[in-house]
Formats: C-alpha cells, structure tokens, sequence
C-alpha cells in the first residue's frame, strides 16, 4: 500500500477516534442509565487518589460516559427480545409479560457495619429524646416473586441473606425492625403475591402497599386495641385507575419492548381531610399525590407520590386516628402509603434521602428539630443499603 492510499485509511480513522475523544470530554455527564437500571460512574476524586484506585475508577468513569452509549444498549436490548430470550440487558423476560430485575450481591461485612452505625447512631440519638424507633423493611418485587424467574437463575438467596444480616447488627434495644418480606411470603400464596405487584415496574401496587402497611401498623405501640385498628382499616376502600397508559419503569428501561396493559389502584378513605406543606410552604394535594392525573400517561411516582414531594413533606389531619407524630426517611416503595401514614397519624414527616441536597441540615439535625414522637425508616429490602449509602453521603451529624 503506498503513502497516498495509507493517508485515506488512517486520517478518517484518527479523526473517528480523536472525535469520539472530543465529544466523550465536553459530553454532560449523566448518573443513570435507564437502559442498565443503574446509577453511573462518578469522576474519581481525590479519596479516589488516597485510596490508590483513581486509575480504576477513572476508566470505569470513561466508559459509563461513552458516547451513544444508551442507544447501543438499547439496540442490543430489543435484538434480544426479538430473539425471545428470557434474559434481556439487566432484566429477565418471564410468562404472561413479567419484567423481572436481577438479584443485587452479597453485602460484605465491612458494608454491614457501616450501615448498621448509621442506623443504630441515628436510633441511639432518637431514643435519647424519648422517640421510639422502627425499621420497617418493605419487600421488593425481585424477592417477593421468586417463583416467576426463569430455573437457572442463581443468587436468588441474596436479599434474604442480606436482610437477616443486616437485621443481626442492629441493636435490638434500640430499634424495632419489622420484617415484611417474611410476612408476605407466609401469609399469601404465589398467585395472591402477583396481584400485589405491577408486571413491567419494579414496586408494589397500592393493594400490596395497603397490606404492608397493615402488618406495619400493627407491629408498632400505638397505644390503641388491635379491634380499635382492624376497624380503621375496615373503613379502607379499593379502586383502580384505568383511564391512562401505565409506564412501568422495568418497561421504560427495555424502550416498552412488553406489550401490557396494567393500572395503578389505591387503598383509601373516602373525604380525608389534609394539609400538605412541602419545605414550609402550603401545597394541594394535587401538588403531592397522584401529580400526573391530568396528563395522558404516568409513572409510578406520578400515579402515587414522587421522591421530589416528600422533602421535606409534611402532613397534618385532626381527624387521624391517634394523636402522635412520626418522622419517616422513605424510599419509593413509601409511596402509596402516604395517605395511609396521614389517616393513622396526626402530624406525619417524610424525608427522601436521594431528594435531600436543598435541605442544609444533617440527619442529626432533622431528627432533633422535628417534633415527632417515632422516627422510622422505610426502606425496601433489595434496595437499603444504597438508601443508608444517600444518608451518609448527605452527612448523619
């Protein structure tokens, strides 16, 4: 090949290879990956260096930020699927339409420990002021519906290793864990579980959310009779919206490759009377729940209550059935049961640990400062320990 020839293959090849490197640079960089159901690489900063892996984690970096990068994901996805292969990208393509999310790893001991400080810190400062403490572990969808996933999927163990070895590092005497996944599993059978759970989304629908909800409040000392709080919740009604297209975030991630009509429903109490202050400032209800009711199509968040609406969300009701106040660190899973929170108690404070950057204040603080009488973290139990990870990298004092 002579000189002129060779300029003709590699100068467009340096300039393919120089502009991918250009645009790769000045490219905004994104935290999620909606195709990977996962948060991306951060640039490596100094502890990056003091910890000798800023090389590592650069690259891991770089690549999370390759350009087009969704897009390749999302074309190999659907390739997939038409292929009708049971695993698709991050998720497993099972009967009758279920999305299905793969199982999270084994939490390492120094994991463990760091996430039971932060619990038991918080619960030690909360019982100092005479609050009670609970954890309530709700179930994620992946644990909860086993029996769906395809034969040769493995590590299907992990969230209940996980939950039991979380739960024996916390200090009983401090906090009160409630555990929901147990309870679920042996109080429905497998066809009874799948109505609780949307098909294409990762949550419970409000149905499973109600009956989570239920268990919770009676594992809690609320001071009133177990026939007092069956009644409460006799006064419960059901309905379904199907009015508009649910987008389930399994769905959304795979581009809506399934093919399911499914809708959001709610367990409620009909003329519930609430007031809603949102950073300190008056909010509708409108403005907090179910916020995509008017528009065409909605999400999880929009059918229920988004992250952004609980931060700092507060809610008042004299008509609640008991006279205490709680302070609740949520994740999504939370979301249906907010009314449900306000129903039970008269004063109810939620903080979602993702949405909390505008509030200038440590955990410490929002604990000391609200006036509530039980403090209460609510988090899934697939997904904890990146909530307990949100906390800490907030600041606990």
């Amino acid at each position: 090949m002579n000189k002129k020839k060779s300029k003709y293959i590699i100068v467009p090849f340096l300039g393919i290879i120089f502009g991918f490197f250009v645009i790769n640079i000045l490219n905004p960089d994104k935290h999620y990956s909606l195709a990977e159901n996962r948060n991306l690489e951060k640039k490596p900063t100094i502890e990056s260096i003091k910890k000798g892996t800023y090389f590592s984690d650069y690259e891991k970096y770089y690549n999370d930020k390759f350009p087009l990068r969704e897009e390749m994901i999302s074309i190999n996805n659907k390739s997939q699927a038409a292929l009708n292969k049971t695993q698709v990208g991050n998720y497993y393509l099972g009967e009758d339409n279920w999305i299905l999310g793969k199982f999270p790893r084994i939490l390492s001991e120094k994991q463990l420990t760091r996430y039971s400080n932060t619990i038991n810190g918080l619960s030690e400062i909360s019982q100092s002021l005479g609050k009670d403490v609970y954890f309530a572990m709700t179930p994620h969808k992946t644990n909860i519906l086993k029996h769906l996933y395809p034969k040769y999927v493995d590590n299907t163990e992990n969230i209940d290793t996980n939950i039991n070895n979380f739960k024996s590092t916390l200090e009983s005497d401090l906090i009160n864990y409630i555990d929901m996944d147990e309870y679920f599993l042996d109080n429905f059978d497998k066809k009874e579980l799948e109505k609780l759970y949307f098909k294409t989304d990762h949550h419970w629908k409000g149905i499973g959310a109600f009956e989570g909800f239920k268990m919770i409040a009676s594992k809690m000392d609320l001071g009133i009779s177990e026939n007092k709080l069956k009644n409460h919740f006799d006064r419960y009604k059901t309905t379904t919206s199907s009015k508009k297209k649910f987008i389930g975030s399994y769905n959304q991630n795979l581009d809506m490759i399934v093919d399911e009509n499914e809708y959001p429903n709610y367990a409620y109490i009909k003329g519930g009377k609430y007031e809603f202050s949102l950073n300190g400032k008056n909010k509708k209800e409108e403005d907090i729940i179910t916020t995509c009711r008017d528009k065409k199509e909605w999400d999880y968040g929009g059918a229920y209550t988004r992250g952004s609406e609980t931060n700092m969300l507060e809610i008042k009701n004299k008509d609640a059935l008991i006279d205490k106040k709680i302070l609740v660190f949520r994740d999504s899973y939370q979301a249906p049961t907010t009314l449900m929170f306000a129903d039970l108690f008269s004063e109810v404070e939620m903080i979602d640990p993702r949405n909390i950057d505008n509030i200038n204040k440590t955990y410490e603080e929002i604990i000391k400062e609200s006036n509530s009488d039980i403090v209460m973290f609510m988090y899934n139990s697939s997904g904890f320990d990146s909530m307990i990870d949100k906390m800490i990298e907030k600041g606990i004092k």
